[in-house]
């Protein structure tokens, strides 16, 4: 499941301004070691020092991923799927990590190390059309989701753990929380990360995905009836691989795999008409260019 939208980056004001300081006194250590140097330099590390400008406007990240993956949840059949992206970041601040399958978010309060605020999601439906072994059974329409997140670097720059909690709105009406932990790592141009993935849906959420109505049941034939409750739905990995062939132009490849389990794996959607294991792999690339200033 990937977002439709991905936040690029997190604020780094401490940092930029630890790097300018440090540009000022390697500008004023190099002025008092050359004897020849005039009063235009001296004038010019008194500007650095004292009146810094800073970066003005913004960098636009767009781009997108093409990703093949189950058609729903539960599914042994794959299918493509194409999805836009968009970011942005002040001028001057650093691109952040973000892994491919975060939903789109706005961070409400932000520090180095700790990040919180809203979240969206959209996800695809069910159709009984898709496929003979779900004769009987009701559509699932597409659905949005939309609620909170957190996120905290338990080791800066290298371990991030984070959870969204999102509410449903037309394919379904329930709750869906997602955890996830992910080790970055950076190789030059390259940035490796690798995590765990856990996820955990409410008893509206459930049903709606996983259960057979009596009616449903006797329409196919092949399952019986089935309420399943709220708790968890899936545990997985998940990792990606992007390159930065240059500041402006990047591509990711990217894994993950969940095992259905709980209710949601003893399903006979599951168990009888799909399968436990799902499987998803994709590539996506993004082009970042400054705006205004």
């Amino acid at each position: 499941m990937l977002s439709l939208v991905r936040r690029e980056s997190r604020s780094r004001r401490r940092h930029v301004a630890v790097l300018a300081g440090i540009a000022a006194l390697l500008v004023l250590s190099n002025g008092a070691v050359r004897a020849n140097d005039d009063d235009d330099d001296d004038d010019d590390t008194k500007k650095v020092l004292t009146d810094p400008t800073p970066a003005k406007g913004w960098i636009v990240t767009l781009g997108g991923s093409f990703q093949v993956g189950p058609k729903y949840d539960g599914a042994n059949s794959a299918g493509p799927s194409f999805m836009p992206s968009l970011s942005w970041r002040r001028a001057g601040e650093p691109a952040g990590f973000s892994a491919p399958d975060d939903s789109f978010d706005y961070a409400i309060y932000d520090t180095d190390r700790f990040d919180v605020g809203v979240v969206g999601n959209y996800r695809s439906g069910r159709y009984s059309g898709s496929s003979i072994r779900l004769l009987g059974m009701r559509d699932v329409p597409w659905a949005i989701e939309a609620g909170v997140f957190a996120e905290y670097w338990v080791i800066p720059e290298r371990l991030r753990t984070r959870v969204e909690v999102r509410q449903g709105f037309n394919g379904h009406h329930g709750v869906v929380a997602d955890f996830s932990a992910d080790w970055v790592e950076r190789f030059g141009a390259f940035t490796f990360a690798v995590g765990p993935r856990a996820s955990l849906g409410s008893a509206s959420y459930m049903r709606r995905n996983f259960g057979v109505l009596p009616g449903e049941a006797a329409l196919n034939g092949t399952i019986q009836a089935y309420k399943p409750g709220a708790g968890a739905k899936s545990v997985g990995l998940a990792s990606s691989l992007e390159y930065a062939w240059s500041p402006s132009f990047s591509t990711t490849l990217f894994a993950r795999y969940d095992r259905l389990v709980g209710d949601a794996g003893n399903s006979p959607l599951v168990e009888q008409l799909g399968q436990r294991n799902q499987f998803s792999v994709g590539i996506g690339a993004s082009y970042s260019f400054h705006v205004g200033g």
